[in-house]
């Protein structure tokens, strides 16, 4: 006897129903994604008991004629491709004609639609997978569909479902997905009767974040506008001060379509590499547009995931938009609490100044939701002279700031040397901040360091001010003013950065150098680790890394970058052939970033390290060149500010 058979239909879809329909959020995706593809522009969506009792989707979209409508709850019947060919430009969000029957098989469903053509609509009653009815009835232009008693025939699955919070949470969370990959498409959300989320429609990305996140988070976000001959990528990038604990604020939409792809967010965590803490994430919602042939969208049974024909140059092409957005903004964060948006700063009166032109101490807000982005206080800063008959003329205007700046000062260490008496002068001077100090010290005035001066040397010509260094304080921060205000500036942090570009560009420009060992230090490998380790010589090689083979499984490390002077080379270089050993490397500098951190780290100047004014004006003048002065390569905030108008309002000069 034969023990091979063919499925009934009805089994067929409750099998192909566990693989679509897992829980209500699965039925409103499949609902959703059909409204869009429909070409909706408003979208209702009504739950009772979190979907398990009622799912109401209407919208406004095409509709559908009433010779389909039966046919549309056959399995694989669709409208959206119609050979193997259009697999490979797949540009709706549903494609595999699998979700209508597959709800109808475990629910009660109730369709009412009509097309635009048509006078009357048509309303048809499915039950566990059978057509039960079939009516005209008076309908809008559009699609109505309401699925009541979901998985009623299968109690198997109620069991596995979790508390109603929690299915209604996946819904909420799908829904807000959704909104934000159709900003131009208005969203209304209900819950037993309740509006949970409702968007504009209005095609503006930043209106869509702000009905589901919220203004305030939306106001700590920089655009992203950005595109090649393959890809635009657009959305919205928060600020380092932006982060999150866990990876889940990270949101992708390739083509309109929500996904998850850890090639993406690799590449998002890449673009703020060294802006953020550790174990800190970035909040980005991103839109990637690129042509249908190089994505594939048939690889997961929820087209979650995707497959992308050339990741790299995607994954460069993110880094590189993230990265845009934000060197448009300065990230130097707030040291007060922040005001309540409608207040609005007051005038205060200031000595009058010459016609120079200079950034406004307070600007005026824009309105929310207008494309103008409300910046922080720049880094740059001109001191105009303050004094009577000023020239508009820039350059003299700049000269006069300088001889005020340098005057100023001048005045300051005569000022503190009055103070403390004739000794002060005799304390013994700091050590230097790393061993990187060379013979032009004996050039400099005694007590600066050479490390933080040398790049002010080499300067030709005296850039713009940028800060005016005042004071330290705590042996750990930098004072500096500003026509803007106060900035504060941990000196430890600022001093790592300025390092920690230096041994990067040397990298990047291939000036490393190979620091020979007194005494070869000894690795022993696997047979097939050292295979490994023998195809991989010539990255170790441009890494200045000597390997010589010695003996079966044995090697001798004889020299390590020069740049790693200092610091436990023997347990850095194990680190390193391990990292090369445990993955394929496509850029061998890659693999010694955490190294170079760790080496500015130990050679940038500690706390309770006193600095001279100096040493001081070096050091925030050398910051100020970088093009990222705000954070360490730990993610640690180097600058804090504090606006001329804060302090005003601490003081209660101004209410």
């Amino acid at each position: 006897m034969a023990k091979i058979q063919v499925m009934s239909d009805l089994l067929a879809n409750k099998i192909a129903a566990g693989e679509v329909v897992e829980r209500p959020a699965s039925v409103v995706k499949e609902l959703l994604e059909n409204s869009l593809d429909a070409g909706a522009t408003e979208i209702l969506i009504e739950l009772q008991q979190a979907g398990l009792e009622m799912i109401r989707v209407a919208d406004n979209g095409s509709g559908i004629d009433s010779s389909d409508v039966p046919l549309a709850f056959e399995r694989h019947a669709t409208s959206k491709i119609l050979d193997d060919k259009d697999l490979f430009r797949i540009q709706t969000l549903g494609f595999r004609g699998e979700a209508l029957p597959s709800i109808a098989a475990v629910s009660r469903l109730q369709i009412k639609t009509r097309t635009s053509t048509e006078q009357a609509g048509t309303c048809l009653h499915v039950e566990a997978g059978r057509i039960t009815d079939s009516t005209v009835s008076a309908a809008k232009q559009g699609t109505e569909i309401s699925v009541q008693d979901l998985f009623f025939n299968t109690p198997a699955r109620l069991k596995y479902l979790k508390s109603m919070q929690t299915e209604l949470g996946h819904v909420v969370d799908f829904v807000e997905k959704m909104a934000l990959a159709r900003p131009e498409v208005a969203f209304r959300l209900y819950h037993n009767d309740r509006l949970l989320l409702q968007t504009p429609g209005d095609g503006v990305i930043l209106h869509a974040a702000a009905a589901v996140y919220g203004r305030e988070l939306v106001k700590q976000m920089a655009s992203v506008a950005w595109e090649n001959y393959d890809y635009r990528i657009t959305g919205l990038a928060g600020f380092p001060e932006l982060n999150r604990a866990n990876r889940n604020h990270c949101t992708f939409f390739v083509n309109g379509r929500y996904i998850k792809s850890y090639l993406l967010f690799q590449a998002v965590v890449n673009a703020y590499h060294t802006l953020l803490p550790i174990n800190r994430y970035p909040v980005c919602i991103l839109h990637i547009q690129l042509d249908p042939s190089l994505v594939d969208v048939n690889v997961h049974p929820t087209k979650l995931e995707v497959r992308f024909s050339e990741e790299k140059d995607l994954s460069i092409s993110v880094q590189q938009a993230i990265r845009s957005a934000l060197e448009q903004h300065s990230l130097v964060p707030k040291a007060v609490a922040k005001q309540i948006a409608s207040e609005r700063q007051p005038q205060t009166q200031q000595t009058p100044l010459p016609q120079t032109s200079l950034p406004q101490t307070q600007p005026e807000q824009p309105a929310f939701g207008s494309k103008q982005r409300m910046r922080q206080p720049s880094l740059k800063f001109d001191y105009p002279a303050r004094v009577n008959g000023g020239s508009s003329d820039p350059k003299a205007a700049r000269e006069a700031a300088i001889h005020l700046y340098q005057t100023t000062h001048t005045d300051q260490q005569t000022a503190k040397n009055q103070i403390h008496g004739e000794n002060q002068s005799t304390v013994e001077p700091s050590a230097p901040f790393s061993a990187e100090a060379t013979a032009a010290a004996k050039h400099l005035p005694d007590g600066t360091d050479e490390s933080v001066m040398e790049e002010a040397a080499e300067a030709k010509e005296a850039p713009a001010i940028r800060f005016r260094p005042i004071a330290q304080a705590l042996g750990m921060y930098v004072i500096a003013e500003s026509v803007e205000g106060l900035y504060i500036i941990d000196q430890h942090a600022a001093h790592e950065k300025v390092l920690y570009e230096k041994f990067r560009n040397r990298l990047r420009e291939k000036q490393i150098h190979p620091l020979p060992l007194l005494v070869p230090l000894t690795l022993e490998l696997s047979s097939s680790e050292s295979e490994k380790l023998v195809s991989q010589m010539s990255i170790l090689s441009e890494l200045c890394i000597e390997v010589e083979q010695f003996g079966r499984g044995s090697f001798l490390i004889r020299s390590v970058p020069d740049i790693w002077d200092g610091l436990d080379t023997q347990r850095l270089t194990a680190e390193l052939i391990d990292e090369l050993l445990m993955e394929q490397v496509k850029d061998p500098r890659a693999l010694i970033e955490d190294k170079i951190i760790m080496k500015a780290c130990k050679s940038a100047i500690k706390a309770n390290r006193w600095l001279s004014m100096q040493e001081m004006n070096a050091l925030c003048e050398q910051l100020a060149k970088l093009e990222n002065p705000y954070t360490c390569p730990h993610g640690r905030p180097i600058i804090i500010h504090m606006s001329t108008y804060d302090l005003e309002k601490q003081f209660k000069r101004v209410m």
